[in-house]
């Protein structure tokens, strides 16, 4: 339901000349209990017919979901229930944003970032991992091997394919529900995976072993979220962080 008040947008970035300005109006439109806004799109004052107005209101959602969350978070602190609290798939601007929030009202800034990483997906070494080491916030990745991907397992002529006796390849994920996650078992992560196959037999790992302790070697990284199904899997992904590669 919207309130009987519907806000007005059309002097923002005209009559009001300062972002703040309209910070100051939504926050006192919110609290007065007003949740419909018009974005002025056709109509406005503003010169450059309504960019300033919806980039604006778009900062100011941002940044109030920001605080929402970070105030939420510092809630669970004061009361006890949590020591620390990290961050999940998130990138550069993201860890950026939720620090500098968590600055400004003095709460703990996450301590870490859970996102996915592994040999053949990459993409959070770029600026994701930089903005993560400035603001003193360390990797806690999920799918080192990319869904088991990376195991070899899903490679019919493989010993690694029979590795389980009692769990068949056919019953594991990318074979009985290839609709889930399907960026791992893409074309060219299949053809990485078998170059890293053959890189880890040639120094006398099995490809878990080596995506494990490539991961764990990472120097941003500080712990592996492994996830198994057997008591054999257990061992061999326990085992992998005690090696150290060449």
């Amino acid at each position: 339901m919207v309130s009987e008040v519907c806000a007005g947008t059309m002097t923002w970035g005209s009559f009001n000349d300062k972002e703040e300005q309209a910070f100051e109006q939504m926050d006192k439109l919110i609290e007065l209990g007003v949740n419909f806004f018009d974005t002025a799109e056709l109509y406005p004052v503003a010169f450059n017919y309504g960019q300033t107005t919806e980039m604006w209101m778009g900062n100011w959602l941002e940044k109030r979901v920001a605080e929402g969350k970070v105030l939420a978070i510092k809630q669970l602190l004061d009361k006890g229930l949590i020591k620390h609290w990290g961050l999940s798939n998130e990138n550069a601007y993201g860890i950026t944003m939720f620090c500098i929030t968590c600055d400004r009202l003095g709460v703990p800034r996450p301590v870490s970032c859970q996102n996915d990483f592994s040999l053949v997906d990459r993409i959070y070494e770029s600026d994701t991992a930089e903005a993560a080491y400035r603001f003193g916030v360390v990797g806690l990745p999920y799918g080192p091997l990319a869904g088991g991907v990376l195991t070899g397992k899903y490679f019919d002529k493989s010993k690694y394919s029979k590795a389980d006796a009692d769990r068949p390849v056919e019953e594991c994920r990318m074979r009985k529900t290839p609709e889930f996650q399907p960026r791992y078992g893409f074309p060219a992560a299949m053809q990485a995976t078998e170059k890293y196959m053959a890189l880890a037999e040639k120094y006398g790992l099995t490809p878990t072993e080596l995506a494990l302790a490539w991961a764990n070697s990472r120097p941003f990284n500080c712990s592996i979220i492994i996830g198994t199904t057997t008591v054999r899997q257990v061992e061999e992904c326990v085992n992998a962080f005690k090696i150290e590669l060449p």
